[in-house]
């Protein structure tokens, strides 16, 4: 629909006889009109409604556009242009919901508006072979059965576009391999096996190799058994060996039920297609319900995923929600309480892939994926069914995985790729080499190479650069040491040894530490803290060292509490005088002597009305005294005049403007408020223009 030469058609004016209309009608909702013209060649359908306003008048409302192939709405209560979408009975306000209507109490302006309505409706209706009811056969129900019909082909014509693009999708992937029934039976199903027996016929059979034994008189076979647990009979439910594959295999007794032998795998299929690469999943069956020695093997594919150099696509086999037929779609979200079973979402996964020299040609050509597969998955402290396709979009987003894995730095890839590491890939960037990736010297990766054999974890990096911070040289020893250090309930304990090491060695530390039975190395850490904070010699030893550890930790803890009261008492007085000398200086020029919209602002009286402002207001202020004793920032009272001393707003002012202006429980700004600062800004910084003048 051209919405440009709908609007330009006149707008409806209220006629006189609708005003007359209106007194005769009461309770109406609105005057409806009908015009039938052809807007650049297509037959156009406007209808018109008109709304009561005040007790005699009407005014334009809103007007409908009807064409061929859709409808649109302009609101005529405003003057800029305004389209709606909306079905004509919502707008009108007689629909509460698809399944309820209220009256629509909306009256024709005369029967020839009815008549070109239902002319209308009626031949599109057969145009299109519409065969919808018309309920009460009203003008309403014309409007709303041919809106209803334009709305369901638009939405038939939406999902077969999304159909037809997702067929397209599937056509990249190609055919199942020759031998994957065979992967299916001997890999996928390795471990789902059973070896069955019968004592009476005195007979056994291995589901796994095939293999049929004799059972002699006393239970053993007739060959040589290894046996588990020492059972040497046969027991039913119990772990044996099988004589001729050698595995690990449990017994069942053929006189037993096999109502729940019907085992569940899935297994994973990479495949190549041009650049994309396509992971696929299949959910197997293995029933031994009906004939143990040749169990019935079913598979079907669940999901695929395309994975594109610039994106990943998930599809899924489910039932479509639009047309309810079972077909490949995109995956439908589920809420979190959302628990289903195995046949539907797999527990765990076999890659049929070994080789995967077939990614040469792919985005995933440098993943390193086989690496992964071989190196890292088997550490893991959980392997998800989903692996492949996550370290597929974890290479995506971190492509400096590739030289990390093929310098043999195994446990930091896989710190990073599982879920804690999220965090901790902030600490990487995409280098030409590894030093840039990681951010770190030459002479830092060969000790890290030494002290850990190769293998270093996040930690370790960790060690080397608040090292290097620091300005401390650590030796392979010490590295090693550091490294073996446990956090103690801290993160990144290592740092505290760290500082510590400016006035000592590491091995003088540790060596105190255990001498002293110091079980949680923060309290050693905290004593060394006050002693820097009160200035002590950190390079005498008997400082550094005391004999009696717990007994000079007590001590110091007090002294070190009269250290911070005496200085909060010192702190205090200077904010104080600091304050003082601001309400002088800002008095002089008269800055914040504003006042409007009833409100005033002022500077704090004394240090302690910060607490109390934080305390009232439920905000964070309490805590900028130290900031404002710095000279960091400046702390304003915003007050109502009626009540001078309530407070109301608190307001900083840092860097030549309004940082912040934060109300009860940090609420934002009222329009007064919003205004009293805008012109206190403004103040200020001419103030502060002309102070900087008279320095010049």
């Amino acid at each position: 629909m051209n919405k440009k030469a709908l609007s330009a058609l006149p707008r409806p004016k209220a006629k006189r006889q609708y005003k007359e209309l209106r007194q005769m009608v009461s309770k109406m909702r609105g005057i409806v009109t009908a015009e039938r013209m052809e807007v650049e060649g297509e037959d156009t359908l406007m209808i018109n409604c008109f709304r009561p306003q005040g007790k005699k008048s009407v005014e334009p409302w809103f007007r409908t556009f009807c064409q061929e192939s859709g409808y649109i709405t302009q609101d005529l209560t405003e003057k800029k242009i305004k389209w709606r979408t909306a079905a004509f009975d919502y707008i009108a306000g007689f629909c509460i919901s698809d399944e309820y209507r209220t009256e629509s109490r909306l009256v024709l302006a005369s029967p020839d508006d009815g008549e070109r309505i239902v002319g209308f409706m009626q031949e599109w209706r057969e145009r299109n072979h519409s065969n919808r009811c018309d309920a009460g056969y009203e003008f309403e129900d014309y409007i709303d059965s041919y809106q209803a019909d334009i709305r369901d082909r638009k939405l038939a014509e939406k999902h077969r576009k999304i159909c037809e693009k997702i067929d397209d999708r599937m056509k990249l992937f190609g055919e199942i391999p020759e031998d994957y029934q065979n992967f299916i039976e001997k890999t996928v199903f390795d471990d789902h096996n059973y070896f069955f027996y019968s004592k009476k016929k005195k007979w056994a059979y291995c589901t796994r190799c095939g293999h049929e034994y004799e059972i002699r008189k006393d239970g053993v076979y007739h060959k040589k058994i290894a046996v588990w647990n020492n059972v040497g009979q046969l027991r039913h439910n119990r772990d044996y060996i099988c004589p001729h594959c050698a595995k690990p295999i449990m017994a069942k007794s053929e006189g037993f039920g096999r109502g729940s032998l019907l085992e569940v795998n899935w297994s994973v299929l990479i495949q190549p297609s041009g650049n994309n690469v396509m992971v696929r999943y299949f959910c197997h069956t293995k029933d031994f319900r009906e004939d143990f020695m040749h169990p019935q093997i079913d598979s079907r594919e669940m999901f695929r995923t395309v994975h594109t150099p610039t994106s990943r696509e998930d599809y899924e086999w489910e039932t479509y929600t639009y047309n309810q037929k079972v077909r490949w779609c995109y995956p439908r979200r589920h809420g979190w309480g959302w628990n289903p079973s195995e046949f539907q979402v797999p527990r765990s996964t076999v890659l049929y892939n070994t080789d995967f020299g077939f990614l040469t040609d792919t985005c995933m050509r440098y993943s390193c994926i086989e690496m992964f597969v071989e190196k890292i998955v088997p550490s893991m402290r959980r392997t998800s069914a989903w692996f492949v396709d996550q370290y597929f979009n974890f290479y995506h987003r971190h492509p400096f995985v590739e030289q990390m894995m093929k310098i043999g730095w195994y446990t930091i890839v896989r710190e990073l790729f599982e879920d804690d590491g999220e965090a901790e890939r902030e600490e990487f960037k995409n280098g030409r080499n590894i030093l840039e990736t990681c951010g770190i010297s030459r002479a830092q990766f060969l000790l890290l190479r030494e002290a850990t054999y190769g293998d270093p974890n996040v930690r370790d990096l960790r060690i080397i650069k608040h090292a290097e911070q620091k300005g401390i040289r650590l030796t392979v020893d010490d590295f090693r040491e550091l490294r073996m250090t446990p956090d103690d309930g801290w993160i990144d304990n290592f740092d505290s040894f760290l500082d510590a090491m400016r006035y000592t060695t590491l091995h003088k530390l540790k060596k105190y530490l255990t001498k002293q039975q110091i079980r949680h190395t923060h309290d050693y850490f905290d004593y060394i803290g006050w002693l820097l904070e009160m200035d002590y010699d950190m390079r005498n030893e008997f400082n550094l060292y005391p004999r009696n550890f717990v007994e000079k930790h007590d001590e110091m803890a007090k002294a070190y509490q009269k250290f911070k009261d005496k200085k909060h008492r010192e702190d205090i007085k200077k904010l104080n005088r600091l304050l003082k000398q601001l309400r002088k200086d800002v008095k002089e020029e008269n800055p914040v002597n504003l006042q409007m919209l009833g409100l005033f602002i002022r500077l704090p009286y004394q240090a302690d009305e910060l607490k109390t402002e934080g305390e009232i207001l439920h905000h964070c202020v309490g805590t900028y005294i130290d900031r404002v004793m710095k000279g960091e920032t400046t702390i304003f009272f915003v007050r109502r005049m009626e009540k001078p001393d309530e407070p109301f707003y608190t307001l900083e002012w840092r860097n030549h403007k309004v940082v912040q202006c934060r109300g009860l429980h940090n609420c934002g700004m009222t329009p007064e408020v919003k205004i009293f600062t805008t012109l206190f800004e403004e103040q200020m910084k001419a103030y502060e223009l002309r102070r900087e003048a008279v320095r010049i």
